[in-house]
């Protein structure tokens, strides 16, 4: 079975987040002017496109429905008031030890979930949308967020913290990884950009799926200073299944794959594919895994993963070798 995080993440989001920054700021005039508007609180809507609701004390009792969300609440400390987490969740080690609330199908106990008691479910992306419903109707308190850029995903975290009390956390965290997206931005600076394709599943032989524009893979692309060769078709929600023939006729200088191993994401296979002798990638033997969980988690890592992909493209700038957490 299939990673499930990233294979339903292949199909079309049916809705889109919209962060609506409605800020009225003004002082008080000194002698005795008007009173100047209090600022508006901002509103943060779901993947749905419904309004966040904030609880008014610190839930409790946390369940993680996604790994990437699961990686959020450990980077803001919160593993001891997690209670569940899905069955892909693996990395922090504290959070492997919770039960589980899904399978390797895709499949929620919905009961199970409701027997727990939480007073916050966290989803992300839509990849739960069946659950989220049913469970909402069950009293639930649920939130999806949406995830599909890095912009989104550091949003997403500071929404988490304020959903959770920590939000001078989630604020620390993203302003360090907005440093390290900016350190790694002036490292290639002046680079020659290669151009990349970075595949996200091979489930279909023929027939690859790979990151396409509007996505956090093709951001990280460019964050590297490197051109994806598909950035312009946004087909399937951003995630186009390609051809063989588009992959030969695109003509990459780098083949990054980002799926796991064990699914089709292993170098040597790609050597064995069907005419992809001809393309530049396969010819300079540029064809590389990068760890999957960095590269198709939209959390924390996944600067991480800019680290690993930056350092490959371009390694004449960096003094250190690749970090081992890249493979």
């Amino acid at each position: 079975m299939r990673i499930l995080v990233i294979s339903r993440r292949l199909f079309p989001c049916l809705f889109v987040l919209s962060l609506l920054l409605l800020a009225a700021c003004g002082q008080g005039q000194a002698g005795g002017g008007a009173a100047q508007p209090s600022p508006t609180p901002t509103v943060v809507r779901d993947i749905y496109g419904t309004p966040v609701v904030f609880p008014k004390t610190a839930p409790q009792r946390l369940i993680s429905l996604v790994p990437s969300i699961s990686e959020i609440l450990a980077a803001l400390h919160l593993e001891s008031r997690v209670v569940a987490v899905d069955y892909y969740t693996d990395y922090p080690a504290q959070l492997t030890r919770l039960p589980r609330i899904s399978d390797a199908n895709g499949n929620y106990n919905v009961e199970r979930i409701v027997a727990l008691h939480p007073d916050l479910v966290l989803s992300s992306g839509g990849l739960t949308e069946k659950y989220d419903a049913q469970l909402t109707r069950l009293g639930l308190h649920v939130v999806d967020l949406p995830d599909n850029t890095i912009a989104l995903m550091l949003a997403e975290i500071q929404t988490v913290g304020r959903l959770t009390f920590t939000e001078s956390t989630a604020q620390a965290l993203v302003r360090q990884l907005e440093q390290r997206i900016a350190q790694v931005r002036q490292a290639v600076k002046g680079t020659t950009p290669p151009t990349v394709m970075l595949e996200a599943d091979d489930s279909t032989p023929g027939k690859p799926y790979v990151f396409g524009g509007g996505t956090f893979g093709d951001e990280l692309l460019q964050d590297a200073n490197a051109i994806n060769v598909f950035h312009n078709n946004t087909s399937n929600g951003g995630y186009p299944q390609v051809t063989d023939e588009a992959v030969i006729r695109a003509n990459p200088q780098y083949i990054i794959l980002t799926e796991d191993p064990r699914y089709g994401g292993d170098p040597q296979l790609v050597y064995r594919r069907s005419n992809w002798g001809q393309i530049a990638a396969v010819k300079l033997h540029h064809v590389y895994h990068l760890n999957t969980d960095l590269m198709q988690r939209p959390g924390p890592r996944l600067v991480d993963g800019l680290q690993c992909l930056a350092q490959l493209l371009h390694p004449e700038v960096f003094s250190s070798a690749l970090p081992s957490y890249c493979q």
